[in-house]
């Protein structure tokens, strides 16, 4: 029996999808083209001061706090429960 040689050549280049953005659904090709035309690092000028944004990432913050605070809770109940269980 002879052993089959290796084909140097089995990828020639040809692409059978073109990704270039057209097979992504429509919501998704609008982020797409709009990614590409739009400078990437070059920030838009807002309209708030640096008071009135630090007031709000202070409440962003007091919202949250009582939710992280709920879950936590929730996971030290969970492992007393299983730790008690286990026993």
């Amino acid at each position: 029996m002879s052993r089959k040689d290796k084909r140097d050549d089995w990828d020639n280049g040809m692409t059978i999808a073109p990704m270039n953005g057209d097979e992504l659904p429509k919501y998704r090709r609008a982020i797409y083209l709009n990614s590409e035309r739009r400078p990437k690092n070059k920030r838009e000028k807002s309209d708030i001061t640096r008071k009135e944004q630090r007031a709000m990432i202070r409440a962003m913050f007091e919202v949250m706090l009582p939710r992280v605070l709920i879950v936590l809770l929730c996971f030290g109940v969970t492992a007393l429960l299983i730790w008690l269980w286990l026993k």
